[in-house]
């Protein structure tokens, strides 16, 4: 592959990873707004550029070091919107939210400041995936309706939060003893 189109796919992954940066505002906005519908259009949105900008940074035969810094910080700034809203309506315990930001907080830095490879783990891939599914199960709009399973499907969803916080703390210890 001749290298202007790997850096095309460089950049592109890039600019997915600046795209949903800037979705973490109108997402909290619409949520706290009560437009849930949009709001998960959005997460919808934000997980497809997360996954793309993954697909495009690996055909490029790998991303760069600012992408590599930018991408989970776009991925933790989409996620603090759900966890807030969450947070907010009282329908998940405040400390179990406070695990999730404060592992956050706290990989972020260590990652940041590690001289070794920090690119994100297996486990954090999975955390990240479940957070996402997570979100859209719980904020499954009632247009969405699935014959009565609104309600089941939204307790998936808290099923799939308590999972990813679970291998939160497994993929923070992990990171923390493997340096």
């Amino acid at each position: 592959m001749n290298l202007i189109r790997k850096i095309n796919y460089r950049n592109s992954a890039n600019s997915l990873s600046i795209l949903r940066l800037f979705l973490g505002l109108p997402l909290i906005v619409l949520l706290s707004q009560n437009k849930i519908f949009l709001a998960w259009c959005l997460l919808i949105i934000g997980a497809l550029t997360d996954w793309l900008d993954g697909f495009l940074a690996r055909k490029a035969g790998g991303g760069s070091l600012w992408g590599s810094r930018i991408d989970p910080l776009a991925d933790k700034i989409m996620s603090l919107a759900p966890l807030l809203w969450i947070s907010q309506l009282k329908i998940f315990p405040i400390w179990a939210i406070w695990l999730l930001i404060s592992r956050e907080i706290l990989i972020t830095a260590w990652r940041s400041n590690n001289s070794k490879d920090a690119s994100a783990s297996i486990d954090a891939k999975l955390k990240t995936t479940l957070q996402f599914l997570s979100f859209l199960l719980i904020l499954w709009p009632k247009q969405i309706a699935l014959n009565n399973m609104l309600i089941p499907l939204n307790e998936l969803g808290y099923l799939l939060l308590w999972a990813s916080i679970v291998i939160s703390i497994i993929s923070a210890l992990r990171y923390i003893n493997n340096q």
